[in-house]
């Protein structure tokens, strides 16, 4: 029995718990996929025995030993990539596919990227009740000689990832699905797509082609010997081997969502809208500071100019006036009081009387400088 991947997420982190069994002894992850974990030349061995020992890890890695598994299923991987796509020139005019209830394109996609099983998906929109194709998918370029049907979406998608163990040029491998020339373009184009088909299938290991065109693993097909042996499973002297022309044994993981690239560390800085004008943006500030301290020294001068107004005794009226003349003045216009004066004079004196130890006379205003009109002399403008 094979290794089993215990797959538990917890807040989007993913924990790996190996079953200890046939002397795996709690493998790692990394230790399942090590790139060092490569056969020496004497793989395909005769024995069983000696074709485990030619790995440095002391066995052959086993069909999805690094894959996930929930509840006893193959569980879905975060990482996949598209291979093929109609919208890219693809013809997608795959065979081997089966009907699945999926109404519209949008929804066959996902239930094919959720389905590590669903190596193609395709959807014709002119079919009653949805026309989503899933499935292997075979001959996409040429319809094994069907007629050719509109798809409006079509993609040969690969879960996980793929390591490549060992190239299999020269080898016959036994059991594996015949599927012929996937393309007229040219060996090398049927090269490709041979490996594009393996690639999406997590189930299979080998492929390899020949002058006969492209074998695959499938079990659902028929089944290939583990470890691989010459005794069997393989070949490396049958007329079929020496036509062998290409070929590789894989290995399908699905990494751990630790080896993604951490998004806050590409993060960049946005620009600065203001541009070259970024260091004005302090203007606004000080234009708001000013209009406060303006707003505070018009609200001292009003305080002090009405408790000058309140308390300061009447200095207008002359001691030596007899009381009828000034019965007689009151009839006459007051004279001008401070807070009639002009008001670069009211802004002069504020520091003055905000510090003077003793209330200014109202009569005039005591600032430095040269002698100034005594504000019982001035009259406003009729």
């Amino acid at each position: 029995m094979r290794p089993a991947l215990a797959l538990s997420v917890l807040q989007g982190h993913i924990s790996t718990a190996w079953k200890t069994e046939e002397g795996l002894n709690g493998q790692s992850f990394n230790a399942l996929v090590d790139p060092r974990n490569v056969p020496d030349q004497t793989w395909p061995a005769t024995t069983s025995e000696d074709s485990h020992k030619a790995w440095p890890a002391g066995r052959q890695p086993a069909r999805l030993s690094a894959w996930p598994e929930k509840n006893g299923e193959i569980a879905m991987c975060w990482e996949s990539r598209v291979l093929k796509d109609i919208h890219d020139g693809w013809p997608g005019q795959c065979v081997g596919l089966m009907l699945v209830q999926a109404p519209t394109m949008e929804k066959c996609r996902v239930s094919c990227l959720n389905q590590p099983r669903c190596p193609v998906w395709q959807f014709n929109p002119g079919q009653i009740k949805g026309g989503c194709w899933q499935g292997q998918g075979h001959h996409c370029e040429t319809r094994n000689g069907y007629d050719a049907v509109q798809f409006s979406g079509g993609q040969r998608i690969q879960h996980g990832s793929v390591r490549v163990i060992k190239q299999m040029a020269g080898i016959e491998v036994h059991n594996l699905r015949p599927i012929g020339k996937l393309s007229n373009e040219g060996q090398s184009a049927n090269i490709k797509r041979c490996r594009e088909v393996c690639y999406s299938d997590i189930l299979c290991q080998y492929w390899q082609y020949s002058q006969d065109g492209c074998q695959v693993e499938d079990p659902t097909y028929s089944t290939v010997q583990y470890p691989l042996t010459l005794e069997g499973g393989a070949s490396t002297t049958s007329s079929y081997a020496r036509s062998v022309v290409a070929g590789e044994f894989i290995q399908h993981y699905c990494p751990p969502r630790s080896q993604q690239p951490d998004l806050a560390a590409l993060r960049q800085e946005k620009p600065d809208p203001l541009g070259s004008y970024a260091n004005w943006r302090i203007v606004p500030y000080g234009i708001l500071v000013s209009l406060v301290l303006l707003m505070l020294m018009c609200l001292a001068f009003c305080v002090l100019d009405q408790k000058e107004n309140t308390q300061a005794p009447d200095t207008h009226a002359d001691v030596t006036t007899p009381p009828h003349v000034h019965a007689q003045s009151s009839s006459r216009p007051s004279e001008v009081p401070l807070a009639q004066a002009p008001l670069p004079m009211q802004l002069a004196s504020l520091p003055q009387r905000f510090f003077a130890s003793r209330p200014v006379p109202v009569g005039a205003v005591p600032v430095r400088g040269p002698p100034m009109m005594p504000l019982s002399a001035y009259r406003p403008r009729p």
